[in-house]
């Protein structure tokens, strides 16, 4: 990653939600339950439309999720 590539990924203001912001892409990520230590990180709808930077966001807020010692499950593709 270059120093010039900045992004943040932070929990959402609304209930379950996750946003990530780079300097090209806004993104808001919804997550559930899945049990004490478990979460389930869900994918936008392949019919909604996915920036090129969509991958790597993803990728990051799972990583964003797993420092907190959550076990991430994934939903969607």
């Amino acid at each position: 990653m270059s120093s010039e590539e900045t992004f943040t990924v932070k929990w959402g203001k609304y209930a379950r939600t996750i946003e990530y912001d780079d300097p090209q892409e806004h993104l808001l990520f919804t997550f559930d339950i899945a049990g004490p230590k478990s979460v389930v990180l869900e994918h936008h709808a392949p019919t909604t439309p996915r920036g090129s930077r969509y991958t790597i966001a993803f990728q990051r807020t799972k990583e964003f999720l797993e420092e907190t010692g959550a076990h991430v499950e994934i939903y969607g593709k």
